[in-house]
């Protein structure tokens, strides 16, 4: 088993969550039965939601407006949980209101957008991360750690798949442009993301994709090649179900992750040995880590209560200037794929 730091051991903050949804009701639960955070106040465009998702979560206050939520006093900081395209300007919100931010993933449509973020923040000295929630799970931690450490070798190449079934739905989030939808930012901003936090950003990129008739990518692909001569692919789907695996290439071994965004308990199979002996199969171990306390939301929240109660803008395994980063990424991407979403 390896160590983990308990989520429940972070400082308590007040949160409001702005954003009655999907994935805001997945994470209220997580933050509320996995961590000592207490969410506060939610918000919405609509009071009724707004408080039918209270009611839901045992929030003690809901707001009819994103700007009552955020003038709010007694809110320490801010979940931005709406959908891709709401990102920036519910971020932007929240910040020009004094508030520290947690944003949802992918935390903007555009690089230009996540840059006007990371300035905000830092000119207004308040914490901002992307809520890349698979950054601060425990196997990424040690997964760093073994890379980092020279356990594998120099890294050679690395592949990332995360491909899940949406029925084909133009009215749902996966399938709207003007919502920010598409493989690319609901899934491959995963790969991507995971790519960069292993390996840095990257000095090229060649990509394709097949595009749904909603105008979003359906299925996308993409090389990303460093001066280095070590390459990467990330692939993502809304059309149909994939490994959704993670493996490392190194000289001297492979890290492998089934299920790589998946939480705790999570098997990380580690093949040692160089090529010269017979490959990397000379010794092969699983170790399963410990189960996560919650659904794996946790970890981000405790991370960011931690940098925020210490008076810290930014986390540095999730840093704004990596974040900016990545969506430079996405952003080559979309540019050789032919994905433009309304407001560009």
């Amino acid at each position: 088993m390896t160590h983990l730091d308990d989520p429940r051991q972070a400082p308590p903050l007040r949160w409001g969550f702005l954003g009655t949804g999907r994935i805001a009701a997945t994470v209220a639960d997580d933050v509320s039965g996995a961590t000592v955070q207490e969410i506060r106040a939610v918000g919405s465009h609509s009071l009724d939601r707004a408080a039918a998702f209270a009611a839901a979560h045992h929030i003690e206050r809901p707001y009819g407006s994103y700007e009552e939520l955020v003038a709010a006093p007694d809110i320490d900081a801010i979940y931005v949980a709406t959908n891709n395209a709401s990102h920036f300007h519910d971020a932007k919100l929240a910040l020009e209101a004094g508030k520290p931010v947690l944003v949802e993933k992918t935390v903007t449509e555009t690089q230009a957008q996540a840059a006007e973020l990371t300035a905000l923040a830092a000119a207004r000295g308040l914490f901002f991360m992307e809520a890349m929630w698979t950054r601060f799970l425990p196997h990424m931690v040690e997964v760093r750690r073994r890379v980092r450490a020279g356990e594998i070798g120099d890294v050679v190449a690395m592949m990332v798949d995360f491909g899940d079934y949406n029925q084909h739905d133009p009215s749902d989030r996966f399938y709207g442009l003007a919502q920010g939808g598409g493989a690319l930012l609901d899934r491959g901003i995963y790969a991507v993301s995971h790519i960069v936090d292993v390996l840095g950003v990257p000095d090229r990129v060649v990509a394709d994709a097949t595009m749904a008739d909603t105008g979003v990518d359906a299925t996308v692909s993409a090389i990303l090649g460093y001066a280095s001569g070590v390459q990467a692919v990330a692939q993502a789907s809304i059309q149909a179900v994939t490994p959704q695996e993670s493996w490392i290439a190194g000289a001297k071994g492979l890290i492998r992750l089934p299920k790589f965004w998946s939480p705790c308990p999570v098997r990380m199979a580690l093949a040692s040995g160089d090529a010269g002996s017979g490959g990397t199969t000379l010794g092969q171990a699983d170790e399963w880590f410990t189960p996560t306390v919650g659904a794996g939301y946790e970890y981000e929240f405790a991370e960011a209560a931690t940098r925020i109660a210490a008076g810290e803008t930014a986390s540095p395994l999730m840093p704004p200037d990596q974040t900016v980063a990545v969506l430079g990424v996405l952003d080559q991407i979309r540019a050789q794929i032919g994905l433009r979403f309304p407001e560009e």
